[in-house]
């Protein structure tokens, strides 16, 4: 047993060994196939070797559209070594997977629409720029001066053009804007107060509507005067009030009677007409009293500033932070989940980024922040070549077919889920005021038909007067805007004068035959002729 014990202990420290060595190969292995990709992705350019990269990328956006056609023409570069930056954030416009392959971004699907839009084919090849540990070897500034005296190269990213990189290389046209904009918490705004439920219409609106209904009311007074309404014969000064109130007040209150037909037709149009700009008030003042205002809420100082890692912006922040008010130490970030975390736990109070980066962080999380700027003009994000490079006028002219159309719209809509670059701001202007040319077709036929009506029922009573007919028939009768159809009918005066019952006198005839009865004095009786 004694024996046996010192075998056991040894089988059991060698196994343990040979467990130990073989993990530390497994390791070994895989560091160094990691670093056999790398190397690959860096220093073998040969097309043959690494065409199904290039080939991956690019046929990958553009399907079997990919270098279909036949070109006449030919290059000096007909393969294209590609340089991409690596970055762990803001993928939607450069994606470099854990393989080193190039998958695609919206900067890459330009990059391969332009190739597709050149007179000559070109294969390209991309390689990420990144070193032995598959991060990013470098800088913007880095992956620009890599390129420098160099032949058929190119870097393929979000590249802004900046003046101290065209020492190093030369640039395409730009195919997106890229001003600085600030990245700030929004407040809110609700815009009510006392003045609220008069913004909708302007002041001259205003008082056209109160000038419609005086006139309105003048009209329906004349015409109502004019007929013999005892509603209006009152003091001058009750007359005025209810010139004002009478148009209201008779459909609403069913104050007084109308006895003129045409007052009746102004009044219906005028009720439509208010009925219509009531309708139009409601909805306009629905917009101003609902619409939620989110403005900038800028900090007192600018201390803690955020910024995009590995951009030129840290430099932008070194050299204005007296300009700006900026603290000395800027906060790198990665990405836009950085740009929130950052934001919400106070790290930082304000980010600094371009526009298109700003665009897409406010896409995500624009309901609690806005944008304010832009505080520095850029050039913009475009392709770079080395100096001297025949390719930068051809992709010029490609890069503008591109963009000229719709095609980056829906490019942006779909890598960056966004319909433009200049997407509007999440608060929406206040709406505007409605002014009288708004309602100018309605005053005037309102207006027309008033005038009309006033003139119509003038003919009719001028037309009533020049027959021969009683006034007391008239009035009980005419009420309407057209003169009634006048009947004459014979009257009682036209039958026979009646018989007179008292006898005629001596004076108004001639001698008539008398009849004296015999008196006692005069006998015997005679008779008189």
């Amino acid at each position: 047993m004694e024996h046996k014990n010192p075998i056991i202990s040894w089988s059991f420290f060698i196994t343990l060994l040979c467990i130990h060595f073989m993990i530390d190969f497994v390791k070994a292995f895989e560091v160094h196939s990691k670093a056999y990709m790398i190397d690959a992705a860096i220093q073998n350019r040969s097309i043959l070797e690494q065409g199904g990269i290039g080939n991956d990328a690019c046929a990958g956006i553009l399907g079997p559209n990919w270098q279909n056609v036949a070109k006449q023409n030919s290059t000096a570069c007909p393969n294209l070594v590609v340089w991409v930056p690596k970055k762990p954030g803001f993928t939607e416009f450069v994606k470099v997977n854990e393989a080193f392959e190039v998958e695609g971004g919206l900067s890459i699907a330009i990059f391969c629409h332009a190739l597709q839009l050149l007179p000559f084919n070109i294969q390209p090849i991309f390689i990420p720029f990144v070193n032995e540990k598959g991060e990013s070897k470098g800088t913007y500034n880095d992956l620009i001066y890599h390129i420098k005296n160099q032949t058929c190269e190119a870097v393929a990213g979000d590249i802004t053009i900046r003046l101290n990189r065209t020492q190093y290389v030369q640039f395409t046209t730009p195919y997106l804007s890229s001003e600085v904009y600030m990245l700030v918490h929004g407040a809110q705004d609700w815009n009510q107060t006392l003045l609220t439920f008069i913004k909708p219409f302007t002041w001259r609106l205003w008082i056209t509507i109160i000038g419609a209904c005086i006139f309105i009311g003048v009209a329906i007074a004349i015409l109502e005067y004019r007929v013999g309404n005892p509603r209006f014969a009152i003091p001058f000064y009750q007359k005025l009030i209810m010139v004002i109130w009478f148009p209201i007040s008779t459909f609403f209150f069913h104050e007084g009677k109308i006895l003129n037909k045409c007052s009746k037709v102004v009044l219906i149009m005028w009720l439509s007409m208010i009925f219509i700009v009531i309708q139009i008030f409601t909805a306009m003042l629905s917009s101003w009293l609902t619409l939620n205002q989110l403005h900038p809420r800028l900090p007192s100082s600018l201390d803690n500033v955020g910024y995009q890692d590995g951009t030129y912006l840290k430099d932008f922040i070194t050299q204005n932070h007296n300009q700006y008010r900026i603290g000395n130490n800027p906060v790198p970030l990665k990405g836009i989940e950085d740009f929130e975390k950052a934001l919400s736990n106070g790290s930082v109070n304000v980010v600094l980024d371009e526009l298109p980066y700003v665009e897409l962080f406010l896409a995500k999380y624009g309901s609690d922040y806005m944008k304010f700027g832009p505080i520095e003009r850029a050039s913009g994000l475009a392709f770079a070549f080395p100096h001297g490079s025949r390719l930068v006028d051809d992709f010029s002219r490609a890069i503008i077919n591109v963009t000229e159309n719709d095609l980056v719209m829906k490019l942006m809509e779909k890598y960056l889920g966004i319909y433009t670059a200049y997407k509007s701001e999440p608060n929406q202007p206040l709406p505007k005021s409605l002014g009288v040319q708004s309602f100018l077709g309605l005053f005037i036929f309102i207006g027309s038909v008033t005038l009309a009506a006033i003139i119509l029922s003038e003919i009719s009573l001028w037309s009533r007067n020049n027959k021969t007919i009683p006034i007391s028939t008239v009035a009980s009768n005419y009420h309407g805007c057209l003169p009634p159809i006048v009947v004459n009918l014979p009257t009682v005066t036209d039958s026979p004068p009646p018989i007179a019952v008292n006898p005629p006198t001596v004076t108004d005839v001639a001698p008539l035959i008398a009849f004296n009865p015999p008196t006692i004095e005069d006998a015997p009786p005679t008779i008189a002729i």
